[in-house]
């Protein structure tokens, strides 16, 4: 077990309860490699390999938490299997790298919406630059010496294809996760389901990604538990039980996951690391990481004076763990570490308590406020619901 000075933390469970151990099943039900990963706990996806198609559906932010209140009567909650831990952190750039590579965190080297490549802080999946200002890297740039851990989809037995959104299915980061495997575009969500639909009436057997990042937009802007989600829930819903009666007919099984939850970020609970000159003063660079989980990366010989500072002053608000404490405790994952991984870290992790969020304001940034967020330890962030639907066999 993961164990840290952090009371009520949720953590990974990479022992057979992960995104990573289902990603470690699936390569294995579809002739892919062996990823090393123990194998997901249960059956939930035994012998899936020997229908014709099999879809993987990735509703980014549907938690189990996000599930159960919104959806507590959806054929999506209908088809739940278990519920299982997504990676550490649980966000985006973690744990669909993981999805996408087979790898942990620990591996692939992902591990929050910025973080330090080189002497840079930079937003791994739009690829841009937030520190120092003005980097030169470009996004193709950035993605040639970023991403490293080798797609998984193309090494599958049977055609894969990606099915992602218009806005990101040329992007560098998608053309490199992809590999040889097709990626197609689609434009709004009865277009990403309906061709979808369309590959499952095809009898050669495939493999079918859909990737849905809408419900995470929406509940960044607007709140995990707002009329807006879970209306949009609802449409996501209403979409999936048309492509279950598709599947049914074409010997097509559908496993439906996320990539990690959502808690609701108050606007009285934003904590501005920034406003306290001398604590941070002692960082040689500004925060990375996320606003639930920040990357500290201290001046030389002031580590020390760092952690003490930031527990006298922010204990109301996060823990001050020194980032080693991470490292030894395998909270990204087992696997050999990406060699940039220990650097990334930085030397303290704060890990922000339920409610709260981290942040500093760069020149020329806009002050951070979103009303939903993820990437830390809150049991609603790190859980997240297996759905798996199969084709009755014919009598």
């Amino acid at each position: 077990m993961i164990d840290l000075a952090c009371p009520g933390a949720a953590w990974p469970d990479y022992r057979g309860g992960s995104l990573l151990n289902l990603m470690q099943t699936l390569s294995g039900e579809l002739g892919g490699p062996d990823l090393g990963h123990a194998p997901l706990r249960g059956d939930a996806l035994d012998g899936i390999g020997r229908h014709r198609h099999v879809c993987l559906l990735l509703i980014d932010g549907l938690g189990a938490a996000q599930l159960r209140r919104l959806g507590p009567d959806s054929r999506l909650r209908a088809g739940l299997r278990d519920e299982i831990s997504s990676v550490f952190p649980p966000t985006t750039a973690a744990a669909v790298t993981t999805v996408l590579t087979g790898r942990a965190p620990a591996e692939h080297g992902l591990i929050g919406w910025h973080q330090l490549h080189g002497d840079e802080i930079v937003a791994p999946l739009p690829l841009y630059v937030r520190h120092p200002a003005g980097g030169a890297n470009a996004p193709q740039a950035l993605a040639d010496s970023l991403f490293c851990a080798p797609p998984l989809f193309e090494r599958f037995v049977r055609p894969a294809v990606l099915l992602l959104p218009d806005f990101i299915a040329d992007s560098p980061c998608s053309r490199f996760h992809a590999g040889a495997a097709e990626r197609v575009a689609y434009h709004g969500l009865d277009d990403g389901f309906g061709q979808l639909q369309a590959r499952l009436r095809s009898t050669t057997p495939g493999f079918h990604y859909l990737y849905l990042p809408q419900l995470d937009t929406l509940m960044h802007e607007r709140g995990p538990d707002s009329a807006q989600a879970r209306r949009l829930l609802a449409a996501i819903d209403a979409a999936f039980a048309a492509l279950l009666e598709t599947a049914a007919a074409c010997d097509a099984a559908v496993v439906a996951i996320a990539d990690h939850g959502f808690v609701a970020a108050p606007a009285s609970q934003w904590l501005d690391v920034d406003a306290d000159a001398e604590l941070y003063g002692l960082l040689a660079r500004p925060l990375s990481g996320e606003t639930r989980l920040a990357y500290c990366h201290a001046r030389p010989g002031c580590a020390g004076r760092f952690v003490e500072l930031a527990r006298e002053r922010l204990d109301h608000a996060c823990w001050a763990v020194p980032s080693a404490e991470l490292l030894a405790a395998g909270v990204f994952g087992p696997g050999t570490a990406h060699p940039e991984l220990a650097r990334r870290c930085g030397d303290v992790a704060l890990i922000a308590k339920p409610g709260w969020n981290l942040r500093d304001t760069l020149p020329g940034e806009k002050t951070l406020r979103l009303a939903g967020v993820h990437a830390g330890v809150h049991p609603d962030e790190q859980a997240i619901p297996l759905i798996a639907c199969r084709p009755v066999p014919m009598a």
